[in-house]
């Protein structure tokens, strides 16, 4: 059974990151390659992004092979 609270909590967690993110967006490629601390930010926020979105494919994976398998016997 898909866990609503998980992935709710995984897309307010996505939500966060996306306005954490977005307070970058108007920097130059100048200003983002001369500032390493912006970089480190950028990055790895954008890495906790799509660290976010493998968990939820992997709750959803999980939940499909399961029912793959209960519906096979």
């Amino acid at each position: 059974m898909v866990d609503k609270t998980l992935i709710l909590r995984k897309l307010s967690e996505l939500d966060e990151y996306h306005k954490q993110i977005t307070e970058y967006k108007k920097l130059t490629v100048a200003q983002y390659s001369g500032d390493w601390k912006v970089q480190r930010i950028i990055e790895r926020t954008l890495q906790m992004m799509i660290e976010t979105c493998v968990d939820i494919a992997g709750h959803i994976v999980s939940i499909l092979i399961k029912l793959t398998v209960r519906n096979s016997r």
